[in-house]
């Protein structure tokens, strides 16, 4: 953060409660209206160097979070695959399950590659 938002209780507040709400929210809008701050300044904060590294690491702990959800989820996914191989119509919950399997399968690829950029970077930052 700036020196100018650490000298100021009220702005790291307001930063704070930003954080939170645009980690909450669909929309800098709802974000807006759920932390009581203008839509500008919360795009006034996103432009900040600072806060956006700090937004994108939230973001990856909410993120990694969500994975370990859906990991747990796997296992009764591939059950309800083998229940219903020969059953009539099992529509929705094999897609369910087909659902619940390839998003294991994209979160996987997609921490695979933030590791391999994060290492990309570590080495570019030690040269």
């Amino acid at each position: 953060m700036s020196e100018n938002v650490r000298k100021c209780p009220t702005k790291t507040a307001n930063r704070e409660r930003a954080l939170s709400a645009l980690l909450s929210s669909g929309s800098i809008a709802d974000a807006a209206t759920r932390c009581g701050l203008n839509e500008k300044t919360l795009r006034r904060y996103l432009s900040d160097t600072d806060f956006q590294r700090e937004y994108r690491a939230e973001r990856r702990v909410v993120f990694e979070q969500n994975i370990v959800r859906l990991q747990s989820l796997h296992d009764g996914a591939v059950d309800a695959l083998q229940r219903n191989l020969d059953c009539e119509n099992p529509s929705v919950q094999v897609r369910s399950a087909q659902l619940i399997i390839e998003g294991c399968r994209k979160d996987f690829e997609t921490l695979d590659i933030l590791e391999r950029i994060e290492r990309l970077e570590e080495n570019e930052n030690n040269k």
